[in-house]
């Protein structure tokens, strides 16, 4: 074999190969998921609850981060070890969460807030986290899970 018909004939394979890798890489990505992983983020949701909030709920960007960093607290410590026994929580909050809010901004900060404001600040959230695409439909609790139709 002369040298320029090795060279051509080891650029060949050469190509062969990496047309074979891009076919491989190509299918790879087609099965990949295209889409974002959904985030939550703090401030991107006070700025939602914040735009969103009546004029006279009275309550500053400062008043809705910490109501909001106390519910991921309470939410965090929902979160338990074992998932074959899963804890329901409900988007936009229920009673417990806006007690356990009000308890712990009093004893912390000092600082009290109604209930009301609590509950449309969470009420804001809910709809935060449906415009990012975090919640689910909505659930019929009035049903109980064992009755089937």
């Amino acid at each position: 074999m002369s040298p320029v018909t090795l060279v051509a004939f080891v650029a060949l394979l050469v190509g062969v190969f990496l047309v074979i890798v891009a076919m491989l890489l190509w299918q790879e990505a087609k099965r990949r998921p295209s889409y974002e992983p959904l985030e939550y983020v703090v401030e991107d949701a006070v700025k939602h609850v914040s735009e969103r909030l009546p004029e006279d709920a009275g309550l500053a960007k400062a008043d809705v981060r910490r109501i909001l960093e106390w519910e991921v607290f309470y939410l965090q410590g929902l979160a338990q070890e074992d998932r074959r026994t899963p804890v329901e929580t409900v988007a936009g909050g229920h009673r417990a969460s806006v007690e356990y809010i009000v308890d712990q901004i009093e004893a912390k900060h000092g600082v009290a807030y109604a209930h009301g404001d609590i509950e449309a600040v969470l009420r804001l959230e809910a709809d935060y986290l449906m415009a990012i695409g975090a919640v689910g439909d909505r659930v019929d609790s009035t049903r109980d899970s064992g009755d089937e139709e």
